[in-house]
């Protein structure tokens, strides 16, 4: 249970504190279910009693630093588990499983040994001992790049642990999450994830998801232990839906609604959550992409088995030939290492061949790119919502703090028939001192919020909902201080808002009538039709009538709103003792549990119209840029926002989602009107006869959908029908979201983008990426990564085959026509190390352009290697093929190549040729190297192959490092590598050939691209993740768990932790 001494435990016994056991012991589920627990509680003499043996206080909280560092000392660091890293060598160990390497080791000690016993241990083991350092070379750099991935992905996990709550520590204040400590009172809201365990002190109409810990759905209530403890026999009183009704709230569970205060009593390890450290250890599902890649990599490697074995049979007939006419002497050492070299030529072939790095280059793009995109303002969850974001062809964007700045301030009011704007304060004399005061206490009372202000600048910073920090900033404007209103025992109930009733409401104890006053605010449409009276001229009440009400909608709301103003409207009421129960008069407890009686919609109603306040949220300045960009770049934005019509019309052509005041039919619609006229939401079956959600009538849904701008007093399930359809009509859709009930349609969404400013716990949970500054133009950063991820794969797959093919083709021509593969099995071993790691480093760390916006999205059917990759592949491919042909055959006749003697020939195990296929070797890598250089232009339209040229230095160093290994290897190889040293002319030579194939590559660009058009060499299928464990490229090569380390994205889901990938249900 406890990761803390048990000599400590009896330490704090005797000490009169409770130990670590005591407190977890606390949230055992069977516990919490029979009461247990509860009675614990009392026997330790109730909540007041816990929080002072923890050196806390209910109101105050842990007061002094002294109490905060004894907790921590005491019950621990609120630090989880972290998953241990693979090391080093493990993951060496991993590259060792390798199916072809392990064959290729095997058949390297066969030829060593035979090699010693022909030529003696002089020189004999040069070319064993120099394949094996080659697939140590390899081994050591593949582990040390997922060594570096791996970590790049745990300093993800830890930002994504990172957060703010806020706790009373004497007052209100905000810290991270990792800083609270046992005794700490945590302030809660609705959309709130727990990530300790406490129990609750404070709170109203609480409902708790527990699904992560126990698996049932059932929303639970949790009511204060105060409460149940003054219930009388509260051990009998049980939820509705499940179990014992309880104060106790465990870590990894969501606040599904309400609001309250929890003093924590178990941090870190100690958490319910904590202690499933074992339940970690789960692999990642791969990409679609790395699925797709895995389909084409067996393809290729189809074709890689096939010429492997096409020219093994052709090296082992020439030697049948050669023994038969009797230049091998059939039965001897000769004969055999020509078995084996073949043998290793036909292994390496396969080992260059089947692409293996392919699937992993996209592990290498997604590491990179989610380390740039965390510094633009975009925390990744999921990893493969960056390759899906290249896609998106459609955005759902909410308003407040996405286009808005979230910066509110009330800038226009209107009450008494007042309207009041710009100067508020200065004008505070106009209104009556009761109604002001019903104002203010209204503002303070009825909200969450807890905005800090400084003594120094008299300014606020605004914590918690924008729209209440507003108001108070307002209220304090006028005199009323927050600290006399909140924390309070004078509150009695509380209704939090939700997207249903669009209001909150709160009851009081009115001290002037010893009994219940309602406040309420919400959105000033629905409260003004909930009033049957308002404060009219001098602070009189009087009758609010239908024409009144239509009046104020049309003068006030609707004026406000096409000024681009938020409106709330604010309400209040008194209770008639007369009338109700007045025997509870005067008792706050008494009158709290009546309060809890009272029907939700009978407590707000027939309200007293107070005020409605204009609050302006300034448009972000680059939004309306942003917007034109999505425009450019094929992408339909559409604004989803719980504003009135009016409001939202007006927003929306500030940021440039609509053009002028002429409106199509369906550019704006209201949640309710879209709802009904596709037919809400309706259930059917799957082609695999599982229960699937889609529009009611796809028909009317497709009229809507193309001209569809703007949702106003959108619903959760507006958004989610909105999102369902475009997704069954093959769009790509991001949505962006902040509130817990926004959930849903974040995981419907291809990609779903919580907000990490104003965004809830729960919303973050179910997002995929999280807007660290709520901008919508870093949707646009997303967008731009995800578009450069697929492009940057695409590089690395067109210069990956025009080296298989090339090496392919020119290592069976040999085999035919020269008895011999022109590159040896060293040698094809460092061009696999240039194709895999060299080349994914280089070309999949691309950083974007902005040209990449300036395209349409890719489609989620279009191909991964398009006609124009085809054509620079073919182009490229033949004019290597055609060089390497005239060295091999046609260089002897026009350059003097002086092969070395039979002495030297026979004292470092050289063949006749060694000098020409030294040149053949070294014009073949520096082909490559400037084959990649062409390969980083992927548009039809870009001719100049050096256009973003000092965009990416990691990929001129790659190149860099390749060409002097190059030379170093041909220089001073000799008898390892089996090569000769080139002279000046042999050297420049080949550079010059290499130069050549770029301007070679920029005459092909003038080919059209119709040509191409119906070139399809593989198939792109999306390969299932069961397929590729036991795909062909899995079993030749290995199964890497970097290329299953493709996502962040926790999930809790039958009681137990789950990794979950970008498959949305």
């Amino acid at each position: 249970m406890s990761y803390y001494q048990p000599q400590k435990d009896i330490e704090q016994q005797q000490q009169g504190q409770h130990t670590v056991d005591d407190l977890t012991q606390l949230f055992k589920l069977d516990s919490i279910t029979d009461g247990r627990s509860m009675a614990k509680i009392k026997q330790w003499g109730g909540d007041q009693a816990l929080a002072h043996q923890l050196s806390s206080n209910l109101i105050k909280g842990l007061d002094s630093e002294a109490a905060v560092v004894k907790s921590r000392e005491v019950y621990g660091r609120n630090v989880l588990i972290e998953k241990p890293l693979t090391t080093l060598w493990e993951l060496i160990s991993e590259c060792f499983e390798d199916t072809m390497l392990r064959i290729l080791m095997v058949a390297a000690f066969v030829s060593t040994f035979i090699g010693v016993l022909e030529d003696g241990i002089a020189t004999g083991w040069t070319e064993g001992a120099t394949i094996f350092l080659a697939i140590f070379l390899i081994v050591f750099i593949t582990a040390g790049n997922n060594y570096v991935k791996q970590r790049q992905f745990q300093s993800l996990q830890r930002k994504l642990s990172e957060g703010k709550v806020q706790v009373v520590r004497g007052g209100v204040t905000e810290i991270s999450i990792t800083d609270v400590v046992v005794g700490d009172i945590l302030i809660f809201n609705l959309g709130d994830q727990f990530q300790v365990d406490g129990m609750m002190i404070q709170g109203s109409s609480v409902k708790i998801d527990e699904s992560a810990m126990t698996g049932e759905s059932d929303e639970i209530k949790k009511q204060p232990y105060n409460e149940l403890a003054n219930q009388q026999n509260n051990l009998l009183q049980t939820d509705k839906t499940r179990g014992t009704l309880s104060p106790f709230l465990l870590s990894g569970t969501k606040c599904l609604d309400g609001s309250g205060q929890m003093i924590i009593l178990a941090v870190g390890t100690n958490t319910v959550i904590g202690q499933l450290k074992d339940l970690l250890n789960t692999e990642n599902p791969p990409t679609p992409l790395q699925q797709k890649l895995e389909t084409v990599a067996q393809e290729i490697g189809k074709v890689g088995m096939i010429v492997a074995a096409f020219t093994f049979l052709a090296l082992m007939g020439h030697l049948g030939y050669n023994c038969y006419t009797g230049k091998v002497v059939f039965a001897s050492l000769r004969t055999v290492q020509i078995i084996v070299e073949a043998f290793m030529t036909a292994v390496t072939i396969i080992v260059v061949a089947v692409p293996e790095g392919l699937p992993l280059a996209v592990t290498i793009a997604l590491a990179y790119s989610v380390d740039k995109m965390k510094t633009q303002q975009n925390l990744v969850k999921t990893l493969a919502s960056c390759e899906i974001m290249g896609g998106a062809n459609n955005i759902c964007s909410d308003k407040t703090g996405t286009l808005t700045q979230n910066i509110m301030q009330v800038v226009a009011l209107w009450t008494e028939n007042l309207e009041i704007k710009d100067n508020i304060i200065q004008n505070k004399n106009k209104i009556k001192t009761s109604s002001l005061e019903i104002l203010c206490e209204g503002i303070m009372y009825n909200s969450n919020a807890f905005p800090q202000k400084d003594k120094n600048t008299n300014k606020f910073t605004q914590i918690g909902n924008k729209t209440e920090c507003a108001l108070i900033e307002l209220a304090d404007a006028f005199g009323f201080t927050l600290e006399n209103f909140r924390p309070s025992q004078e509150v009695l109930r509380q209704i939090p808002f939700n997207s249903k009733r669009k209001k909150m409401s709160t009851a009081v104890y009115n001290k002037k009538t010893q009994y219940i006053r309602v406040y309420s605010k919400g959105a000033s449409e629905v409260l003004l039709q909930q009033c049957t009276k308002y404060i009219a001229n001098n602070g009189v009440e009087q009758i609010l009538d239908q024409n009144k009400k239509n009046q104020i909608l049309q003068t006030v709301i609707e004026k406000f709103a096409g000024e681009s103003l938020r409106t709330i409207g604010l309400a209040y009421k008194d209770l008639d003792p007369q009338s109700q129960q007045s025997n509870v008069r005067g008792s706050i407890p008494n009158l709290k549990s009546y309060a809890f009686s009272i029907p939700e919609d009978d407590l707000d109603k027939d309200m007293t119209l107070v005020a409605i306040a204009g609050i302006k949220d300034p448009i972000r300045p680059d939004v309306p840029a942003a917007i034109e960009q999505c425009k450019k770049s094929g992408v339909t934005v559409r604004m989803v926002t719980g504003d009135n019509k009016t409001t939202a019309s007006a927003i929306a052509r500030e940021c440039g989602i609509i053009q002028g005041q002429q409106q199509t039919q369906y550019e704006v619609l209201e949640g309710k009107t879209f709802r009904e006229f596709v037919g809400g939401l309706k259930t059917v079956k799957d082609q695999n006869g599982n229960d699937i959600k889609v529009v009611g009538n796809a028909e009317n849904f497709s009229k809507v959908a193309k001209e569809l701008r703007v949702m106003a007093r959108a619903s959760p399930e507006d958004k989610f029908i909105l999102v369902t359809g475009l997704i069954a009509e093959g769009n790509v859709v991001a949505v962006t979201g902040d509130g817990t009930n926004d959930a849903p349609a974040l995981k419907k969404a291809d990609v779903g983008f919580a907000m990490g400013i104003t965004g809830s716990d729960v919303s973050k949970d179910a997002a995929d990426i999280i807007l660290m500054d709520d901008n919508f133009s870093s949707i646009i950063t997303a967008m731009k990564w995800g578009r450069n991820i697929y492009d940057c794969i695409r590089k690395f797959i067109q210069f990956q085959l025009t080296v298989n093919l090339v090496a392919l083709f020119m290592s069976f021509l040999g085999a035919v026509v020269l008895t011999q593969s022109p590159l040896n099995a060293i040698q094809m071993l460092w061009v696999n190390l240039i194709m895999d790691t060299f080349a994914s480093l280089a070309l999949a760390t691309e950083p974007p352009t902005l040209k990449v916006l300036d395209r349409k999205p890719y489609k989620r059917d279009d191909q991964i290697i398009s006609p124009t990759m085809y054509r620079t592949i073919c182009g490229a491919s033949i004019y290597q093929i055609i060089i390497l042909v005239f060295i091999l055959f046609q260089l002897p006749n026009y350059m003097d190549i002086q092969e070395p003697s039979l002495e030297v020939q026979k004292a470092n195990g050289f063949k006749s040729n060694t000098l020409l296929l030294s040149i053949f070797f070294q014009a073949f890598v520096i082909m490559q190297v400037f084959n990649s250089v062409t390969c980083r232009q992927l548009d039809y339209h870009t001719i100049n192959p050096f256009a973003n040229l000092c965009i990416n230095p990691l990929f001129w160093f790659v190149q860099g490092f390749t060409l002097i290994i190059q030379f170093l290897v041909v220089q001073y190889g000799g008898r390892f590598v089996k090569v000769m040293p080139l002279n000046t002319q042999q050297h420049l030579f080949c550079l010059a050939l290499g130069a050549f194939s770029i301007i070679f590559q920029i005459l092909v660009k003038f080919i059209p691209e119709s040509f191409c058009q119906s070139v399809r060499l593989f198939r792109e299928t999306e390969m299932s993740v069961d397929q590729m464990d036991e795909s062909l490229t899995s079993k030749l090569r290995r199964k890497s768990t970097m290329r299953l380390q493709t996502s962040q994205k926790k999930s809790f889901e039958g009681g137990s932790l789950m990794r979950i990938g970008s498959n949305k249900q």
